[in-house]
């Protein structure tokens, strides 16, 4: 409350980190434009301490949120493996996609901004449609893991394997990125094989359960790691554009503007419903 009013606001939000702000600004500014927000990052810059990383400092606020302090935090799995702790009617705002950085990559707002520029005729929504088909049954397998409780899956493994594919290499970007795709495949599944793995019932309980929640064979790449997923689609795109152009800035961050996804639209259902 005392916060409030020394930044003479009517909300102060806590997000997990200085990088979230951006994200977050424009998704109170588009929804509820009336509302002045002050956003305060959470994140103590100890990235070795767990205990001391913005979401989970920000979910030690939760039995004091009202109308005029909330939380804003990445969905990350809790969907999936925690389903009702992240909730709008306890003040907490979440992204609905594994992180803010998935909502880049939206590929129906991604391509036309790619096309704008005339560089050349890759396919965003091709590639990332074949890329989501290829960590789908990867990650139904790691979430059903996950809601069980065990350790193993890890996703910053997963993610490691998917960065280490050669984008610059010779031909990887040509049909789209075939190549490329075919080489991600190839290491994501030596890494799967050596997982331990769920029963086939239980992944068929999860893919029910993730369908419900937007999860599919043509969107998983919006509920991978954000990180990962931005990083992959920037990388591409400076390949691509071979210095030409600066796709980070002129395609992948103004792409959140034209974002419509449905994740996108609950969030800003979310923001709108404050009372």
């Amino acid at each position: 409350m005392a916060s409030r009013h020394l930044y003479r606001v009517s909300m102060v939000a806590r997000v997990e980190s200085e990088e979230d702000i951006p994200f977050w600004q424009h998704a109170f500014g588009q929804a509820r434009p009336d509302l002045k927000v002050k956003f305060l990052p959470s994140d103590s810059g100890n990235g070795t301490d767990a205990r001391q990383r913005g979401k989970t400092v920000c979910m030690r606020y939760v039995p004091y949120l009202n109308r005029h302090f909330v939380i804003c935090v990445d969905s990350d799995f809790d969907r999936f493996t925690r389903p009702g702790v992240l909730t709008a009617d306890k003040y907490i705002y979440q992204t609905y996609t594994y992180s803010f950085e998935n909502h880049h990559c939206w590929s129906e707002s991604l391509q036309p901004g790619w096309e704008a520029l005339s560089v050349c005729n890759f396919d965003f929504k091709a590639f990332l449609k074949k890329l989501s088909g290829i960590l789908y049954p990867v990650l139904i397998e790691m979430l059903t893991t996950k809601a069980a409780k065990k350790k193993a899956w890890s996703l910053t493994e997963l993610c490691g394997v998917i960065l280490s594919a050669q984008v610059n290499r010779t031909g990887a970007l040509e049909n789209n990125g075939e190549a490329l795709l075919e080489e991600i495949e190839g290491k994501v599944s030596a890494w799967s094989s050596g997982q331990v793995h769920p029963t086939v019932e239980a992944c068929e309980k999860m893919k029910l359960a993730a369908a419900n929640e937007g999860l599919t064979e043509e969107t998983a790449y919006l509920f991978m790691q954000g990180h990962c997923v931005f990083d992959l689609v920037l990388r591409v795109g400076k390949t691509l554009c071979n210095r030409t152009h600066d796709f980070q800035y002129e395609v992948l961050m103004p792409s959140l503007e034209h974002c419509a996804s449905a994740e996108k639209n609950r969030v800003l259902m979310d923001i709108k419903n404050i009372q």
